[in-house]
């Protein structure tokens, strides 16, 4: 049974009774399928700039006492950044640890073939589609076992985008800072099937695991 979609995620498409989040990438029409799991670039910029949730795509909260959740890995707590976009504390983070199969714990690894995005271009020329591409990224994690997932709570204050270099780009938007900000809490939403090295970083992070 597919969880309550909240009031906050409303007016997003829904798909096999689940809410599509806001940066899923998808087609213009809406009667084909989205790419849960697969993000569209130009909406997790928007979100990260404008300070919106990757799920309704509404605002955060900036009020004082106000709150974001960020869903991280190990190698996130790590490299000090999440490349996805924060989410309301309340319910659109809940929402997603309920609805995502890898972090309501259904699915332990990634789907064992690799998904041609671009075999599943729709033709329109007015859908974004036409844009997507494959990415190594996406070849890598195909079969590999699910990390550990962690929701830490931060303070609406706290938030800034984090900026890096790839490879020969300079001053890239890559996602929210973590590196230096105190998360108010962290808890483990599943533990996955943590690699060597998963479990090296959650130690040096000093992690839950259990």
């Amino acid at each position: 049974m597919s969880p309550r979609i909240p009031k906050r995620m409303a007016g997003c498409p829904v798909h096999g009774g689940l809410a599509v989040p806001e940066v899923a990438a998808r087609h213009s029409d809406e009667r084909r399928p989205p790419l849960f799991g697969i993000n569209h670039p130009g909406r997790v910029n928007t979100c990260l700039m404008e300070k919106r949730c990757g799920g309704c795509a509404q605002p955060l909260s900036t009020r004082p006492g106000g709150k974001y959740t960020l869903l991280l890995r190990p190698a996130d707590f790590t490299r000090g950044y999440s490349s996805e976009p924060a989410l309301h504390t309340s319910d659109c983070a809940p929402y997603a640890t309920e609805a995502c199969p890898l972090l309501n714990g259904r699915m332990s690894s990634y789907r064992t073939t690799r998904r041609d995005l671009e075999a599943e271009r729709c033709g329109q020329p007015t859908c974004d589609c036409r844009l997507w591409t494959n990415s190594d990224d996406h070849g890598a994690r195909a079969g590999a076992t699910a990390s550990p997932f962690y929701a830490a709570i931060y303070r609406a204050g706290d938030y800034r985008p984090h900026w890096g270099d790839v490879r020969q780009h300079r001053n890239v938007l890559l996602g929210v800072a973590v590196a230096g900000v105190e998360p108010l809490s962290i808890r483990l939403v599943t533990r996955g099937e943590p690699s060597f090295l998963d479990f090296t970083r959650a130690l040096i992070m000093d992690l839950p695991l259990d």
